[in-house]
């Protein structure tokens, strides 16, 4: 077996042992091929009868791209197919997709064709992208050499598409194929239809989504037009006193909703006009607005940043914090050691006095007749009067 390219494969087998009917259970009449995707056995089943039997090789041109393929093959007699083989397993590549499926279109206003469709059953690969072809069906009979550009979309996801420009009350030939790296479908999805008569645009409305230094953007919503333009562009000019300047224009969109207004200067008022048209010669302007671009010195400043302001607020709380923390250590008092307190000088208070200090001359006579007192108070009634009054004499003299 062998893989050519993304759907030819070429097989090469053994023939029976024998010819003979016990080995082949009657005439070898032919052989048969059959090959699927194992992923999906039954819906994918490709067969190549009627193979000669005197041949030992074949080519398949129709085989599934892009995945997992099985292959099997069998004996077919006059009456009846005989057992299938092992089956081979082999991988094929991306091959050119199969035709879109569901592809409609209605006339859109007076000279456009609104497209849908849907991707393909066989993409038989992965769907990068679409392209469209249109033709009016009398330049098809008069010159069919002559074709408009193609339509090229980049958006594999993209499912509709309006064309615009064309013709009113003319029949064309639309075909949308679909697109992986192999290439285009191998047979392109095909319709005809007639566009309208010309009608003039319904008045448009846009609005300002974004604006910068040097440009901003137009946005617009074409659906809730009562008639809807098939093309649209800006035309735009500098505010100006004396009303000279001329209106410049941008590019023309048909499918987007968006249309950058630029190159422009920093700081200036340009006088916007968003026109919708029919794409032959009937158009409808909206009403002007006044877009002013942004200036170049327009920067943050910093007392505007967050993180500025973060700092800030840090440091305001941080700032109460301490204030509390203080409060507390002043209402509570400090710890501080008994040896660092200052004792005040002056009259006994009754306190204790620092331990490592001597006493004084005159704290020591104190203490010595506080001592004499006491004994006297304690013993004096054991004492006779005579010695008691002796002894009081004397104490009193004594001091």
């Amino acid at each position: 077996m062998q893989v050519l390219d993304a759907t030819t494969v070429q097989f090469a087998w053994e023939p029976p042992l024998g010819v003979d009917e016990v080995n082949i259970r009657g005439f070898l009449k032919a052989y048969q091929i059959e090959m699927f995707r194992l992923d999906d056995p039954e819906n994918s089943l490709r067969v190549i009868p009627n193979i000669s039997p005197n041949l030992t090789w074949a080519t398949f041109f129709n085989a599934p791209a892009h995945g997992e393929i099985g292959a099997r093959i069998r004996i077919e007699t006059e009456r009846y197919l005989g057992p299938t083989s092992l089956v081979v397993q082999f991988v094929t590549r991306e091959g050119r997709p199969g035709p879109v499926t569901n592809l409609r279109g209605v006339p859109f206003a007076g000279n456009g064709i609104f497209l849908f469709w849907d991707p393909p059953d066989e993409p038989n690969g992965y769907i990068i992208g679409y392209q469209i072809d249109y033709r009016t069906i009398e330049s098809i009979v008069a010159q069919p050499g002559l074709d408009q550009p193609p339509i090229i979309i980049q958006d594999f996801n993209q499912r509709s598409y309006l064309i615009g420009g064309l013709k009113p009350n003319t029949r064309y030939r639309v075909q949308v194929r679909a697109r992986t790296v192999a290439g285009l479908s191998t047979s392109p999805a095909m319709i005809e239809l007639t566009t309208n008569y010309s009608l003039v645009p319904s008045k448009p409305k846009f609005v300002v989504t974004y604006r910068g230094t040097t440009f901003f953007n137009v946005s617009f919503d074409p659906t809730i037009m009562p008639i809807p333009g098939s093309l649209y562009y800006v035309q735009y000019k500098e505010d100006e006193r004396d009303g000279q300047s001329i209106f410049k224009r941008t590019y023309v969109v048909s499918n987007d909703r968006t249309i950058i207004v630029s190159p422009l200067e920093p700081g200036k008022t340009y006088i916007t006009i968003l026109v919708a048209g029919d794409g032959i010669r009937a158009e409808t302007k909206s009403d002007p607005q006044s877009i002013t671009t942004l200036g170049k010195d327009r920067r943050p400043r910093v007392v505007d940043s967050p993180w500025f302001i973060g700092l800030l607020i840090a440091l305001i709380i941080l700032f109460i914090v301490l204030i509390v923390v203080c409060a507390l250590m002043t209402r509570k008092g400090g710890k501080y050691s008994a040896l660092d307190q200052d004792v005040p000088h002056g009259v006994d208070d009754g306190k204790f006095v620092d331990y490592d200090r001597a006493p004084s001359d005159a704290s020591m006579g104190e203490y010595e007749d506080d001592k004499r007192r006491t004994y006297l108070v304690k013993y004096g009634d054991g004492v006779a009067s005579d010695g008691q009054n002796d002894d009081q004499k004397n104490f009193s003299t004594a001091v």
